[in-house]
């Protein structure tokens, strides 16, 4: 018989449970961290374009949506910290492989560790926020989400900047990403609880009985779509040091620092819009900070100084972090009694923006210019925003105005 725990250990458990979605959110996106910062080396390591490099992203945004999907009915009967403690052991394996990769066959087929690891943590942080948060204090517990996922390169960056120069790119994920990684999974697997009430409910249903509440719904189905441009224009943050490298010329500490102030302004704006977001409505937050990062993807990259450019390009972090908690914290609200559900297949529309971002940027970087890439991707931002005004509803006002009716 297992002896039952204490109230202090509630206690500590409850006071850790945050800490640790957020170191786990923050582990399994350190190889990408590297990616960003170190792009144009590890291109150069393999003998092969940037935009071919890219092209990994676009290797880990489709094992991010096969494992959406099949989070999408899985999570539905098994327990949400497994699936986290899966994905955690993914990015660990993943490091390992980008230590070792011979070749470039070998990295593309180590970043599946990469995207399946950010899919599965991603949508099982979500979900469990979702389970153990009332709702007034959600949207704050989402901001610190949003903030532990760009922490990652604000932390990160200078880290993975002071390793690479004293070694490879490889020495990173040796040295860094794959020991955080092994402390996150410990301590989840110490501290989150295995399941809620609300999850053995919901164990009850049907398989695809999620699936079928989310797709037949349509706040919900526009909701996915918006979040998945608003991600593509946000890949933008995944080429802009190299664009400044090769724009003016900037090295790659400088190319850290641009990361780190980007980060921590992307971090800050999310973590503030945490706290005011009940106040002023997700969507209506999420439409001006969604619509603003966007014009500023569709400016920056044609300023004629870097100053100017990389100021631009720091504004649309602050704002690009503000969005990414306004979606967040009205996605996971759509549909509430499959929210796993709703958050894993949120994920595969995640990774769909991301795929669309790496494809795009293949084909704009190898035959036109970062410019380019820059229009596209800003103005699918801009129709993320479009769909987002025009389709999405928050189920909270919804059933606000019921309430007093």
């Amino acid at each position: 018989m297992t002896a039952p725990i204490s109230s202090t250990e509630r206690i500590a458990h409850k006071r850790l449970f945050l800490p640790a979605l957020g170191l786990a959110v923050f582990s399994v996106w350190l190889i990408t961290v590297t990616f960003e910062l170190l792009l144009i080396d590890i291109a150069n390591s393999f003998h092969v374009q940037v935009g071919t490099a890219g092209l990994v992203a676009a290797v880990g945004s489709i094992s991010g949506i096969v494992a959406g999907l099949l989070l999408s009915f899985l999570s539905v009967r098994f327990s949400h910290k497994l699936f986290l403690l899966i994905g955690l052991s993914f990015t660990c394996l993943a490091a390992i492989g980008f230590f070792l990769a011979p070749n470039f066959g070998f990295l593309l087929a180590a970043n599946i560790g990469v995207g399946t690891g950010i899919a599965l943590v991603s949508a099982m942080a979500y979900s469990l926020i979702g389970e153990f948060y009332p709702i007034k204090k959600r949207g704050k517990a989402i901001g610190w989400m949003v903030a532990a996922s760009t922490g990652a390169f604000a932390i990160g960056a200078p880290i993975i900047g002071i390793i690479a120069n004293m070694g490879t790119w490889r020495a990173t994920m040796i040295w860094f990403s794959l020991p955080i990684t092994l402390v996150s999974l410990v301590l989840a697997f110490l501290v989150i609880p295995k399941e809620s009430l609300e999850h053995q409910i919901c164990q009850k249903e049907p398989f695809f009985a999620g699936c079928k509440q989310v797709f037949s719904n349509k706040s919900a189905t526009a909701s996915l779509f918006a979040n998945m441009f608003a991600v593509a224009e946000g890949s933008i943050a995944f080429y802009s040091v190299s664009f400044f490298i090769n724009q003016f010329a900037t090295s790659i500490s400088m190319g850290s620092i641009v990361i780190l102030v980007g980060s921590v302004l992307s971090a800050a704006g999310g973590a503030v819009a945490g706290l005011f977001v009940n106040r002023v409505g997700r969507k209506s937050l999420g439409s001006l900070t969604g619509l603003t990062a966007a014009l500023l993807t569709l400016t920056f990259t044609f300023m004629p100084s870097f100053g100017l450019s990389w100021g631009l390009n720091a504004l649309r972090f602050w704002f690009a972090g503000m969005s990414s908690t306004a979606l967040g914290s009205l996605v996971i609200e759509q549909v509430p009694k499959f929210r796993s559900t709703m958050t894993s297949i949120n994920v595969t529309f995640v990774n769909l923006g991301m795929l669309t971002a790496s494809l795009a940027a293949g084909v704009a970087l190898n035959i036109y210019n970062y410019q380019t890439l820059a229009l596209i991707l800003g103005g699918l931002g801009v129709a993320g925003t479009v769909i987002w005004v025009s389709l999405v509803k928050d189920p909270c006002k919804v059933q606000k105005h019921i309430a007093l009716n």
